[in-house]
């Protein structure tokens, strides 16, 4: 396969100024003439022999990321996946999301979240809750998804986990003081002796 060009290393150029001149006659050559025509050189000397199987898988890797990157042109300048069929994603188009088949209503989402022990303990310890607190949020929750979403389910169960978290993030979130914490006396300013001397 023919190329209009390849890429040569400054790496390259040091080590074959190293070699005697006809060796560097030899060896130029036979880099171009593999490089652009991938033909092998044949009947070089044996220190030419040795500096071309050592360029040679360069020169490989660079001819196949070159033939990698011309296949995916047609995916996008940078490559990248082919697109989407369009026709696969026509049941879900208003909710990409949506998990296929997903059928739950918002109701039986918040049963089965209240269900979920392997979730429910890890939020009860997470926002330092008891069990039947978060049975109260979770009907908490229900109501705020009736009102602010109209009971629309969302488009899967994680998807309502993460929402009752976050939500309980918000709704719970208290800035005010503790109950028992005890307001501190305002400082004194009040002199107790001289600079290094006793305190009277």
């Amino acid at each position: 396969m023919a190329r209009d060009s390849f890429i040569f290393y400054r790496s390259f150029l040091e080590a074959i100024k190293c070699m005697p001149s006809e060796v560097q006659a030899e060896i130029y050559p036979a880099i171009v003439e593999y490089a652009l025509n991938g033909k092998e050189p044949k009947g070089l000397s044996d220190i030419a022999k040795g500096v071309f199987i050592l360029i040679k898988p360069v020169m490989d890797a660079n001819n196949a990321r070159s033939e990698g990157g011309k296949k995916g042109k047609k995916f996008g300048k940078l490559g990248g996946r082919p697109a989407k069929d369009r026709a696969v994603s026509s049941a879900i188009s208003d909710k990409p999301n949506v998990t296929p088949g997903y059928t739950l209503t918002l109701e039986q989402e918040i049963e089965e979240m209240r269900a979920d022990r392997s979730w429910n303990e890890p939020v009860c310890m997470q926002f330092h809750i008891r069990e039947d607190e978060l049975g109260k949020r979770l009907d908490s929750f229900l109501n705020h998804c009736r009102c602010e979403y109209e009971g629309k389910p969302h488009d899967n169960i994680n998807d309502a986990k993460r929402h009752f978290c976050s939500w309980m993030r918000k709704a719970y979130t208290s800035h005010a003081e503790p109950e028992d914490a005890q307001e501190l006396p305002p400082p004194s300013y009040e002199f107790n002796g001289g600079f290094g001397g006793q305190d009277v």
